[in-house]
């Protein structure tokens, strides 16, 4: 491979394990802060939710760069597998393993996300009910304090 595609090729190669290195971190996080709610330790979710928010905007500049890059290297608006079925065998040795490791980390972070959103919002739920007992509001079967609740506005509005 000649020394013009070569170094763009590792740039977006390096790219590629940043953006999976970043995910994992994501999931990480996310994994936390579903440990954090299942054994009540609220006051640790704060910490976990800004960590998160800047390895997300993390994950969008590399995003951006990805598609920067991808395009210099003519492979605009494909998808990996796409830019697989064009890249030389040089270049699908190299990409393929990486496209594959993001995936998996991209497949435990949605999975992270969807475990730790179901126990947030569960303990939302008993919150709200604790609240809505204690300053004498009402709640469904289902331990959901009416929408209209202030109670319910303010935790809602802070955790999800």
């Amino acid at each position: 491979m000649n020394q013009t595609i070569q170094e763009p090729l590792e740039d977006f190669a390096a790219v590629i394990r940043d953006l999976s290195v970043t995910s994992t971190r994501i999931a990480q996080i996310e994994e936390s802060k579903a440990t954090a709610a299942s054994n009540r330790r609220h006051e640790l979710l704060d910490g976990y939710i800004q960590e998160e928010q800047a390895q997300i905007l993390k994950l969008r500049g590399l995003e951006q760069r990805r598609l920067k890059m991808a395009e210099a290297l003519g492979w605009k608006s494909l998808t990996f597998r796409q830019i697989l079925e064009k890249a030389t065998p040089e270049q699908d040795q190299l990409l393929r393993p990486l496209f594959l490791e993001l995936e998996q980390q991209l497949k435990r972070l949605e999975d992270a996300r969807n475990a730790s959103e179901q126990i947030i919002n569960a303990r939302l739920r008993e919150m709200n009910v604790l609240i809505a007992r204690q300053q004498g509001g009402s709640y469904d079967s289902r331990g959901s304090v009416n929408p209209g609740s202030p109670v319910h506005t303010k935790l809602h509005d802070k955790y999800v």
